[in-house]
């Protein structure tokens, strides 16, 4: 069984304080103490907005945790959800600021397939502005965000990496570049409006036929593809023929 790791601290000895600078517009995040030079800074524990989620262990049990968003800077596009692609540069540490795992150069990852932590962290952060394309064929992006999540190991690695040591506390800080808004199973309902119970957890499976909603394109197997009975009038609202409260796409009835 999972048990409740302790959450991370945002104290020390002496309070904490972050800085950023900006080098061709990436931010550099540091963490120091507040002293000297630092005397002025806000503590960090003034500067972070609690978010609490319930993590469910492989009997099915849920535990409360909690973890700590900074936000950076916020970006001029908009925010994707938890279960979006997305195109990011980052840097893990441990609370002891030892780095574990870095990319300076932005890389797509599936929202689903990071540690939960990483992905929850995602709705506080915008995207940029649309890219402009340079003359070698590259991409620049202005406006960028940047945010950093202090989290229990139960939303990282918990006892499960060969980078990080068991149950860690993680920290990790990302500049979000764009996203795409998924749709695994090609069924026009947006992945992140298949987690029905909002426990995000991408686990539900209305027809029970062991295919999660979001992997399956006909969710209530009524031989009737999502894709058509989800807004067949195309007002931009599910479906709900007989008016009982179960979107048609949803409903067998």
């Amino acid at each position: 069984m999972i048990q409740e790791s302790r959450a991370p601290t945002l104290t020390h000895h002496r309070p904490l304080s972050f800085s950023t600078s900006f080098q061709e517009d990436l931010v550099t995040f540091t963490i120091d103490t507040i002293q000297g030079d630092n005397a002025n800074k806000t503590p960090l524990s003034d500067q972070v907005e609690e978010i609490n989620f319930r993590i469910k262990d492989n009997d099915g049990v849920y535990f409360d945790h909690t973890a700590y968003v900074l936000k950076m800077r916020e970006g001029v596009g908009t925010a994707p959800t938890a279960a979006d692609s997305i195109f990011v540069a980052y840097k893990g540490m441990l609370l002891n600021l030892n780095r574990f795992d870095e990319r300076t150069n932005p890389i797509w990852f599936e929202s689903l397939s990071v540690v939960k932590g990483f992905s929850a962290l995602m709705p506080y952060i915008k995207s940029a502005a649309a890219p402009t394309i340079n003359s070698d064929g590259t991409y620049a992006f202005d406006g960028f965000g940047s945010a950093a999540i202090f989290m229990p190991s139960a939303l990282g690695y918990y006892n499960d990496s060969r980078s990080v040591p068991a149950y860690s506390p993680l920290i990790f800080a990302v500049d979000l570049f764009t996203y795409n808004t998924t749709d695994h199973d090609g069924d026009s309902v947006p992945t992140h409006l298949e987690d029905l119970d909002g426990d995000n957890y991408f686990d539900d499976d209305t027809d029970s036929d062991g295919l999660p909603n979001f992997r399956d394109d006909d969710d209530d197997n009524d031989g009737i593809l999502t894709r058509t009975e989800y807004d067949a009038n195309n007002d931009g609202i599910a479906d709900d023929t007989d008016n009982d409260g179960t979107p048609d796409y949803l409903d067998k009835d």
